[in-house]
């Protein structure tokens, strides 16, 4: 069995990013170089490790789930939560005969729900498998064949929209509708006024592909037993999550109990969080951001969870905090969407107005941004109302945080901070991986700086089992050098002689005009400074001339018209002024909306495709 004393899972001591500031780097005071050396980490199966944290901190009694649904906050104790995850874990091992390594698909919002089906499957070793609520049918279809999942939860209101036609082609055997309403302790008068819809009258109780149970019945009738399952931590999955891949294939990632446990350690002593801190939970627990640092964490930490079924207008989050008692501070983990959006919301009433009706400026303590690039015309507004934010980085493949710049002492901005306690990273040759790394962060080696770009890469124990259905010798993305594993990220960028990497955009992105790459990220961010820019989207368009030509879509700030303020002329020739001819956009087009994910990712590919179709018909594109 590992152990983190394995050398695959220790880290040279002689990295740059080691260095501590008085030697002038930026290594944080106090933070151990190794995992092996956190204090309290003992790698176990996911449950048992919530256990212990709960013993270790005593918050049993505290308050861990606060869901927020309208004007209706519920509290649920931590010791609360427990008991309805064992029955529900009692009920699928018992009732449905699941057991270690099946799947247990999870259908459903961020909810008090959602972390009761999600523990219950950790109690008896079943799998979760995150299911994203917005998938349409054929989505839904492609990811419960992949991972042929015994058991579906879902929310009720959603079973018409798209299981009822799926679920009969599944190897689903089990349908465990919910709502809402199932942990909501409120009188009936109170609960009606909240309009909270459900479909109990629109799914049968039984069909010839499936039986049904509702969580509501499970959560009342079943008595908890104590059940006891033999798990490797380091070999048994925890999890499964739908991810598009280091290569933009839809695949599974599996995460085992010890991939995502040994993250949360990592993740501890770089920020100093205490157990009664309010963490928002806006980002979506089917997806591993959302899962490790908002779920996992607080259950390990004994946070609350600030819970929203989506993400809530700025005035509602605002309102709901100021309800709050936050006497050791709120977080906020976000992704670069989220920070803008609620720094938009302050502009548009005054800062000083909006400081006199809410006090989230004066709770906030820490925000981390993640699942994309945060750019400074984001980052800077935001800093100036709030806190820092502090850029973290990652993927599903990988818990997900590999880096997080330091919290306190000296930073840098526009990188990805420095590698966790326990992850190694370097740049490898993005077509050559064998020939080893470019940059591996020594001295020795040296080659830092933007003329040694490459592949991002990155080892440690918190880097997936594998793609589901791969043969390990098959993947394309897990490779072996010098005594480790390493995931190719497929993200290019470069490291600075104090170990920051610098991230240029992803491998799948590059433009190539005339033999030059260019990095939309970098498009985007230049394109960022422009007053009249609120957000903007860059891809690559084939191009007979240039190979490939660069088209940004760009949306403008409020109280601006494209056509009667700003034209894509006058934009091309801004473009021209300030960055090199072969980066500047022969195509823009002004759009109402930018499509994004729901992690807050401008969705690039949506953007390109209905160029590509255009193309494919012999039509002119706009810009």
């Amino acid at each position: 069995m590992p152990n983190l004393e394995d050398p695959e899972f220790l880290v040279d001591e002689n990295k740059v990013w080691f260095t501590p500031p008085e030697e002038g780097g930026y290594w944080p005071d106090g933070v151990p170089k190794q995992l092996r050396d956190v204090e309290g980490l003992d790698v176990k199966p996911l449950w048992q490790g919530f256990i212990n944290s709960a013993n270790e901190y005593d918050t049993w009694d505290n308050d861990i789930c606060v869901f927020v649904y309208g004007p209706y906050i519920e509290r649920v104790k931590l010791r609360t939560l427990f008991d309805y995850a064992k029955r529900f874990g009692t009920f699928l091992y018992e009732t449905l005969e699941i057991r270690k390594g099946d799947v247990v698909a999870i259908d459903l919002p961020n909810s008090i729900n959602f972390v009761v089906a999600y523990m219950g499957c950790q109690y008896i070793g079943a799998i979760a498998q995150g299911i994203n609520p917005t998938y349409k049918p054929m989505e839904l279809l492609h990811s419960l064949t992949m991972t042929k999942a015994k058991v579906f939860v879902m929310m009720d209101m959603l079973y018409i929209a798209g299981p009822k036609d799926i679920l009969p082609k599944t190897s689903v055997k089990y349908v465990i509708p919910s709502n809402f309403v199932d942990f909501l302790t409120a009188d009936k008068a109170t609960i009606e006024k909240l309009g909270i819809p459900n479909a109990k009258d629109k799914i049968p109780n039984e069909t010839e592909h499936y039986k049904v149970y509702w969580m509501e019945n499970i959560i009342k009738e079943t008595k908890p037993v104590e059940i006891e399952t033999k798990i490797d931590p380091w070999t048994d999955p925890a999890a499964y999550l739908m991810t598009g891949g280091t290569t933009g294939l839809p695949k599974v990632a599996m995460l085992s109990h010890a991939n995502l446990y040994t993250n949360l350690y990592m993740i501890k002593p770089w920020v100093n969080l205490e157990p009664g801190m309010i963490t928002i939970g806006s980002l979506p627990f089917f997806h591993s951001f959302g899962m490790t640092s908002v779920m996992n964490g607080s259950l390990s930490l004994g946070m609350q969870m600030l819970l929203f079924p989506k993400p809530p207008s700025d005035d509602v989050l605002c309102e709901t905090i100021n309800k709050l008692d936050a006497p050791q501070g709120v977080i906020y983990v976000g992704v670069e969407m989220l920070f803008k959006r609620l720094t938009d919301f302050v502009n548009s009433m005054g800062v000083e107005e909006f400081k006199k009706k809410y006090d989230l400026w004066k709770k906030l303590s820490y925000a981390v941004q993640g699942a994309g690039p945060l750019h400074d015309y984001v980052r800077v507004p935001f800093e100036e109302i709030f806190c820092q934010i502090r850029s973290g980085y990652g993927l599903t493949e990988t818990s997900p945080v590999v880096s997080v710049a330091p919290f306190w002492g000296p930073t840098k901005t526009g990188k990805l901070g420095l590698p966790l306690p326990g992850d190694d990273w370097a740049i490898f040759d993005a077509e050559n991986f064998e020939v080893g790394p470019i940059c591996d962060g020594t001295k020795e080696r040296g080659n830092f700086g933007i003329e040694n770009t490459g592949e991002i890469c990155v080892a440690g124990p918190n880097i997936m089992l594998g793609y589901l259905g791969v043969q390990k010798e098959q993947e394309d993305n897990l490779k072996s050098w010098g005594g480790k594993t390493w995931l190719l990220t497929g993200d290019i960028g470069f490291m600075d002689e104090h170990g920051w990497i610098e991230i240029r955009d992803r491998k799948k992105s590059l433009i190539k005009v005339s033999g030059h790459s260019v990095y939309p990220k970098e498009v985007e961010e230049l394109m960022g400074h422009h007053e009249m820019i609120d957000e903007v989207g860059v891809a690559g368009i084939p191009d007979e001339m240039t190979g490939e030509a660069v088209k940004a879509w760009v949306t403008l700030k409020k109280g601006y018209k494209a056509d009667n303020d700003i034209t894509s002329e006058d934009l091309k020739a801004w473009c021209l002024e300030n960055m090199a001819k072969w980066k500047s956009p022969k195509y823009i087009e002004f759009i109402r909306k930018m499509p994004v994910s729901m992690t807050g990712k401008v969705q690039r590919r949506e953007l390109q495709e209905k160029d590509l179709d255009k193309l494919e018909k012999g039509k002119e594109i706009k810009g």
